[in-house]
């Protein structure tokens, strides 16, 4: 069942989104509250539904607010404080709208309390790993960015480098990592990035992944 909230804050999550698609700057890409509110009047939104649904999104991360500290000087010659406080659509927002994208970043294992498990760490990409396979995974995390920035890879094949990566770091997750699976899923990789500039960072990965293929 719809929650009846999801109506609004779709409705303002879309507002934002247009507003980031026609802006010319960074700074012009949000709106302060009231101008929001104004935009969504036609569609029979009142100011305290912009406001409490907005505030939910924010906590939620769907959308960041922007402060800019101010000062004006009175008219008496007296210097006040002002802040201007605007709302822009966050990345995880762009992203819920456009659905998919090359350079989204979707969370890994979200619900595990690492704290609880033996033998893993969290490595600097926010993957989930076996502390064994820590160094490996970084490196994969740097030929993911390395395939991002190759000018001689075409976008498909950007596109399925990157997804056997991820599956990859998926089981590097795994106390015991199953062969057949990295073995097909290294294959993949070593064939799709070993060009330009991702050749060093495959070198690299090829070291550190050879235990898992024995």
């Amino acid at each position: 069942m719809l929650n009846p909230h999801d109506v609004t804050r779709d409705a303002i999550l879309r507002q934002l989104y247009i507003t980031h698609e026609k802006a010319r700057s960074p700074k012009t890409s949000g709106l302060k509250i009231t101008e929001l509110a104004q935009a969504l009047k036609p569609g029979g939104l009142k100011l305290q539904q912009v406001a409490s649904n907005l505030d939910y999104l924010v906590q939620k991360g769907w959308v960041r607010e922007v402060i800019e500290k101010r000062s004006f000087t009175t008219p008496r010659g007296t210097t006040q404080e002002a802040e201007k406080r605007t709302y822009k659509i966050s990345d995880l927002g762009i992203d819920h709208l456009e659905s998919a994208s090359l350079y989204q970043r979707p969370p890994m294992s979200p619900h595990i309390n690492i704290s609880n498990i033996h033998g893993v760490t969290v490595v600097g990409d926010g993957n989930v790993v076996n502390t064994t396979f820590a160094d490996l995974s970084r490196v994969l995390s740097d030929t993911k960015n390395a395939i991002l920035a190759e000018p001689q890879l075409s976008e498909d094949s950007k596109l399925e480098a990157i997804a056997d990566i991820d599956s990859l770091q998926a089981q590097l997750q795994k106390p015991s990592p199953d062969k057949t699976v990295v073995q097909k899923l290294w294959a993949g990789i070593e064939k799709a990035a070993a060009v330009g500039g991702v050749v060093e960072c495959i070198l690299k990965a090829s070291e550190l992944v050879q235990p898992l293929l024995k």
